[in-house]
């Protein structure tokens, strides 16, 4: 089994940015083009992985989504979309 952790940007027009993270254990290895699918995203919604670093050392793979860019120039705005993910069982490591 390996930890997969899942990492979404969200960027703001002017700017802005930070991550959330989920963690999953898995037997699984994704790979880039490979979809994701989560309730954060939306109904039906499926994210496509852009990247994929391992880590065999620690025994972690980190898998990167598509920046997503929120058409606001406002923290609070950024907050309350990172939140949403938090809401759906993400994590926030270092909120703004």
């Amino acid at each position: 089994m390996i930890d997969v952790t899942i990492i979404q940007t969200i960027a703001t027009t002017s700017g802005l940015s930070t991550q959330v993270v989920r963690t999953y254990e898995t037997g699984m290895m994704p790979q880039a083009g490979h979809k994701i699918r989560d309730r954060s995203f939306g109904h039906g919604t499926d994210r496509v992985i852009e990247d994929v670093v391992i880590d065999y050392e620690a025994g972690d793979c980190y898998a990167y989504l598509p920046i997503v860019t929120i058409d606001s120039a406002e923290r609070e705005d950024l907050r309350d979309y990172a939140n949403e993910y938090v809401r759906h069982g993400w994590e926030w490591p270092r909120p703004l």
